[in-house]
């Protein structure tokens, strides 16, 4: 299993140290993270009960999330060099949003225009005297304001 730090938070290394042959308070502990491309190394403190605590500060501006590598911690003890532990890590993001954006639809103005035609009124004989009333006829035309336009320059209505 991979060791976690993360890219948004400060990430905390603990462990427990017991020496044998020599003080506590002689000793040094540093955590190594390296990955291809580079390799960082970060100082830590034993306490006298053997609690070491290596702080790693956030990794988001020197280890973008995913990034993959090794870790080891090194102890030297009176000028002596252990590596007492190593792991894979990898960089995770703790806290993440994701936005969705629907998609802007840019609605045209439409214009309804309903036009009347007239019937053409029959021819009147003169002996008859008859009078007839026209009425228009509707017809529903669903035009868009650039489409009514040009409609109307072309036709000259």
């Amino acid at each position: 299993m991979a060791y976690s730090l993360y890219t948004d938070k400060p990430n905390k290394f603990n462990c427990n140290i017991e020496i044998e042959g020599t003080s506590l308070a002689k000793s040094q502990v540093r955590l190594v993270v390296e990955t291809d491309e580079m390799t960082y190394m970060f100082k830590g403190l034993i306490e006298n009960t053997g609690i070491c605590e290596v702080n790693i500060p956030k990794t988001k501006h020197f280890l973008p999330e995913g990034t993959k590598g090794n870790m080891r911690l090194e102890v030297i003890a009176d000028d002596v060099y252990f590596e007492p532990w190593s792991s894979d890590f990898s960089v995770k993001t703790n806290k993440k949003v994701n936005v969705v954006v629907a998609e802007q639809v840019e609605e045209k103005p439409r214009m309804k225009v309903q036009v009347f035609e007239q019937e053409e009124p029959e021819i009147k004989k003169p002996k008859v005297v008859e009078s007839r009333q026209t009425t228009p006829q509707k017809r529903t035309v669903n035009l868009t304001k650039d489409e009514f336009l040009r409609q109307l320059f072309n036709k000259n209505i």
